[in-house]
Formats: structure tokens, sequence, C-alpha cells
């Protein structure tokens, strides 16, 4: 259960943190500079907020050290993720 909770946590930071970029990224940004080059400003940027989230998560909620639980956690949050953009996308 806590790897599950630790999933959605990351899915739900990591997703809402690209919610609030890609607006500006397409407002701002992509005008200015391109569509491509708004893109590759913004991966290092999400990269950042994922290592970090995924930091602060393993953390807070104690995540077991081992490499099946962290990449449940990760799975959980890549499905979720996926769902959602497929989602929205469709």
């Amino acid at each position: 259960m806590q790897i599950l909770k630790a999933g959605v946590l990351y899915f739900a930071v990591v997703f809402g943190a690209g919610f609030i970029l890609g607006p500006i990224r397409i407002l701002w940004i992509a005008p200015r500079l391109g569509t491509r080059m708004a893109e590759l400003l913004e991966m290092p940027i999400m990269l950042a907020i994922a290592i970090v989230t995924a930091r602060w998560i393993v953390r807070r909620l104690a995540v077991p050290p081992t490499p099946s639980s962290r990449l449940g956690m990760g799975g959980i949050a890549l499905s979720l993720l996926l769902i959602a953009e497929f989602t929205l996308v469709l």
C-alpha cells in the first residue's frame, strides 16, 4: 500500500509540474524561440523536478530501499502518467 501511495504522489507532483510548465512553454517560450527549442528548454527542468520529487517522496514516505519497491513506485507513476496522457490526447 505504501508503494501505491508513493507512486500516486509521484505521478501527481510530476504531472502537476508539467501541467504548469506546459502553458508557459506554449504561450511564452514557443512563439519566441520555436516549438522544438521550447521543448528542449523544458526537458532539463522536468528532469530535475522528477529527480527531486522522487528523492523527496522516498524519504518522506520511507519507501524501502529495495529495487522492487522503488521500481514499483516508478512503474505506478509511469502507468498513471501514460493513462493521463492518452486520456487527454484522445
